[in-house]
């Protein structure tokens, strides 16, 4: 009997969530956005594809989808560790082009020459640069003395970044490990396609963060603006499972159009470009970066961030939904959160406060390259990984208001 039981209560609930389903994705305008969101997968990924130049050893220059692959390939020739001896040879071999074109380096030259150095080059002017403006000729003023000993360089300036942005002992120490944590030398594998997808993926997953907070506004909107609340807080389940299925309906929907959409988006892309790369370090692109990450590994975090930032657009406009019994002011709560809220952080003097609001989990490659710390006692964390667990359960603890929210009403309309 009590098998039976559990049974029904699962029935009752799979039907309602199919319900709930059918009623978000037969909706033609809801429809409509969906498919221009593939739509829009499907062009970013064009663009993306075709984003990369490489040009060839005749000097000409390509830009279609199979430029990034050979890019990659070219690039690679340097593939391996960039010992103080290889930076030494780079070095040496920028100094000559530039002494034999001091104006501009033919495309033949760089074709064949200049080309496949340009990630260390960029990460060699990157060390010298430091915490100032990156100066695209320091390469041109080094020793090759200098040159070998790129990496005593980079543990100088380290030291100048510890003593900059750590205020406190805990945050020196902090910052400190996390330079230890980086191996040197650094690992190179041309990271072409996975440089160019963490700026595609961050601009396709606002446009996902605020698509499925518009779809997740009408879930609990719909029964007052269909006025039909009365018919739905009547029914039998109205206060519990059907509130219960509303809720689980909403993550269902983000789940799966956050990530089939980013997956067509990868998946396009990386078959076309290759995944060279996935294993090259951050450090790479940016020397003083205190996350010890892959380009690979940014990548894979800056899909998960994007998912968490979708939850808590879903839960927010829920919420706001519930109490509100308004689409129209539920839709504009997440958009306000992840596109307008930039653009107020960087107007207004609150610099500590905007760089842990929601936007932030929607901008991970700017968060990578900055040494934001901040502490608690003795507790000392990064930038990061507090926005992600931090609106992680933010979103995790909107879900059961929501329920009492949406129920309370129920309550009151019995």
């Amino acid at each position: 009997m009590h098998f039976y039981f559990i049974l029904e209560r699962k029935q009752v609930r799979n039907m309602m969530v199919k319900y709930e389903l059918k009623r978000i994705f037969t909706k033609r305008m809801n429809r409509l956005l969906l498919a221009v969101a593939v739509i829009i997968s499907a062009v970013m990924s064009v663009f993306a594809v075709t984003s990369n130049r490489y040009v060839d050893t005749e000097g000409v220059a390509h830009e279609t989808p199979g430029a990034a692959r050979r890019l990659a390939e070219d690039k690679n020739r340097w593939k391996g560790e960039v010992t103080g001896d290889v930076i030494a040879q780079i070095v040496a071999d920028r100094q000559e082009i530039n002494r034999q074109y001091p104006e501009d380096v033919p495309n033949t030259v760089f074709g064949q020459k200049t080309q496949s150095s340009e990630d260390i080059e960029f990460m060699i002017n990157n060390i010298l640069s430091g915490e100032g403006d990156y100066d695209p000729s320091a390469i041109l003023n080094l020793t090759p003395e200098q040159a070998k000993d790129m990496y005593s360089i980079w543990k100088e300036k380290t030291e100048e970044i510890v003593q900059e942005y750590g205020e406190t002992e805990e945050q020196q120490e902090f910052l400190r490990t996390q330079y230890e944590k980086v191996d040197t030398p650094f690992y190179y594998e041309a990271p072409v396609s996975w440089d160019t997808m963490l700026t595609y993926a961050t601009t396709y997953g606002i446009i996902l963060v605020v698509l499925i907070g518009f779809l997740a506004a009408g879930i609990f909107a719909d029964e007052f603006s269909l006025k039909a609340d009365a018919v739905f807080f009547s029914c039998r389940y109205s206060r519990t499972k059907a509130v219960r299925s509303k809720i689980l309906t909403g993550l269902l929907m983000t789940t799966v159009i956050y990530w089939t959409g980013m997956a067509l988006l990868s998946v396009i892309s990386y078959t076309v470009m290759g995944v060279s790369g996935f294993s090259s370090p951050y450090q790479l692109d940016q020397p003083y970066s205190i996350y010890n990450i892959t380009f690979g590994e940014e990548y894979l975090i800056l899909l998960l961030s994007g998912y968490i930032a979708s939850l808590l657009s879903a839960s927010v406009a829920m919420l706001v939904s519930a109490k509100t019994h308004s689409a129209n002011i539920a839709v504009c709560i997440p958009f306000i959160l992840f596109c307008v809220s930039p653009f107020i952080g960087r107007a207004l003097p609150f610099g500590t406060f905007f760089q842990l609001t929601p936007d932030q989990l929607m901008n991970i490659l700017n968060c990578a390259r900055e040494p934001y710390i901040y502490q608690i006692g003795s507790m000392v964390f990064r930038q990061i990984p507090f926005v992600m667990l931090f609106y992680t359960l933010v979103a995790a603890v909107f879900l059961p208001v929501i329920f009492q929210c949406y129920r309370r009403y129920g309550l009151k309309k019995r």
